[in-house]
């Protein structure tokens, strides 16, 4: 079994996890994001094995060991390039004040409209989106765009897990484990 190393898991670093969600992976994939699109699920760590995640009913506080290391499902630690640390400090301060709020579930329905449906599509992604509400994604690139870090250049309603698979903005933590 792989036991990860907590003194690794910096505070405010990003966990890609791979839910095998087939229809996370297929929607990426048809947005173009190929190989990234395994990665379907998205969290903040808070250091160590505690890390925030939003998910279904709320976003709430998990041990990542137990919860997907233990369960056999692939994960990649990744931490933002240039990024000096009293900012990561203050990215997983605000990931861990979002804990409890709702899911947005609503995104679901919305966000695959804008790309398989243009405009029309996009504009009811961006109408029916919550600032009060999130999905996994959007909780984490939200930490980085409340400190000024608008690494996407897009809407945080509009980020995806497999946006956070990227070697130009991320470097892979590769010593995480014992």
């Amino acid at each position: 079994m792989s036991i990860l190393n907590p003194d690794t898991l910096k505070i405010g670093y990003v966990i890609l996890v791979a839910t095998r969600k087939p229809a996370i992976q297929a929607f990426q994939r048809k947005a173009g994001y190929g190989d990234s699109s395994k990665w379907t699920h998205v969290a903040g760590s808070i250091g160590g094995y505690d890390t925030v995640e939003a998910a279904v009913p709320k976003s709430r506080a998990i041990n990542l060991q137990k919860e997907y290391v233990d369960r056999g499902i692939e994960i990649k630690v990744l931490r933002r390039k240039g990024q000096v640390e009293h900012k990561r400090y203050k990215i997983a301060l605000w990931w861990a004040t979002m804990n409890n709020l709702p899911y947005d579930t609503l995104q679901f329905f919305w966000l695959p409209l804008s790309i398989f449906c243009g405009r029309i599509g996009l504009i009811l992604h961006r109408l029916f989106s919550s600032n009060k509400r999130f999905i996994c994604s959007e909780l984490i690139a939200a930490g980085f765009y409340k400190e000024g870090d608008y690494l996407f250049n897009k809407p945080q309603q509009d980020v995806l897990p497999a946006d956070f698979d990227n070697p130009i903005l991320f470097e892979e933590v590769k010593e995480i484990w014992l």
